[in-house]
């Protein structure tokens, strides 16, 4: 029987995704551009949005709006939702999640170790999770995903950015001491710093009560 493929990796990266609708829309698409309110009236909606370069504001109607803008931005936007819709933003959470990529001069793990994906898990390290490439086996350089985990973990989202990469390298040097001669250049996103994101992804209050890392 055939079964279906799910998207897991998008070649060239998750960014793909985006570019593709912006390939098929892109001529409608106004970028530089933030949201400030979102008013629902008796025969429609207006939505008043900021030029980012310029700071000139300008209102658009339509008979509707498909908002996509995650919780947490929401709830700092002026909207007109219903008492039930608010309450429902304004107890949404969002996940602190982060993520450290490592490029390596080679792959080390490769060719020292045989490691061919697949992750790393000790409760002795301040790493949250951290992986190894499951695509470009046998090239020269690659991309280890250092870290993944609470933004706040070991103090992590206080730190200066080099000083989180400072101490990823560190932990995961007590595994692999190539580490430290092979590392190449790094980035790292903690998405509850990112304006337009504050946060990774929304969870119910519940579920925020009960995240650890």
């Amino acid at each position: 029987c055939a079964l279906p493929i799910s998207v897991f990796q998008p070649i060239g990266g998750m960014l793909q995704i985006p570019l593709a609708f912006e390939r098929a829309i892109g001529h409608h698409i106004q970028f530089g551009t933030e949201v400030r309110s979102i008013n629902q009236t008796g025969d429609g909606v207006r939505v008043v949005h900021r030029d980012t370069r310029t700071g000139i504001e300008r209102e658009e109607t339509a008979d509707f709006c498909v908002c996509c803008l995650p919780m947490s931005v929401l709830k700092g936007i002026d909207v007109n939702f219903s008492p039930e819709m608010a309450d429902a933003v304004s107890q949404t959470g969002h996940s602190s999640s982060a993520k450290m990529g490592l490029q390596m001069k080679r792959r080390f793990w490769e060719e020292d170790d045989g490691i061919f994906g697949g992750h790393l898990w000790s409760s002795s390290l301040q790493l949250g999770e951290f992986s190894y490439p499951s695509n470009d086996y046998f090239t020269d350089k690659g991309v280890l995903l250092g870290y993944y985990g609470g933004g706040g973990q070991a103090g992590l989202s206080s730190m200066r950015i080099r000083d989180r990469v400072e101490h990823v390298l560190t932990q995961a040097s007590k595994v692999h001491p190539q580490m430290r001669d092979e590392f190449d250049n790094a980035y790292c996103v903690w998405w509850n710093k990112v304006p337009y994101s504050l946060g990774a992804y929304g969870r119910t209050p519940n579920a925020d009560l009960r995240e650890q890392f």
